[in-house]
């Protein structure tokens, strides 16, 4: 070990001590971030059925109004 760092009173084992607890602060972390990941995609996935539904709605909607419209044209000639 470096005479220097340890003349500063920081040890071998203080450094593992260290090295060990930000080790697990970024599992932690990365335990989150796939937890956001997996909410996210999900959220993504329902959204993309909500909008691929209101498209086949909106797309049923404008039938009706196209077949409501050709009817009022037939009878009025």
């Amino acid at each position: 070990m470096n005479e220097e760092i340890v003349s500063k009173g920081i040890t071998e084992d203080y450094i593992w001590h260290e090295a060990k607890s930000i080790r697990t602060k970024l599992k932690s972390v990365q335990s989150e971030l796939e937890e956001f990941v997996f909410t996210m995609s999900k959220r993504d996935k329902d959204n993309k059925q909500v909008i691929a539904k209101l498209y086949a709605e909106n797309f049923q909607m404008n039938q009706e109004i196209k077949d409501l419209k050709e009817k009022s044209n037939e009878s009025s000639n």
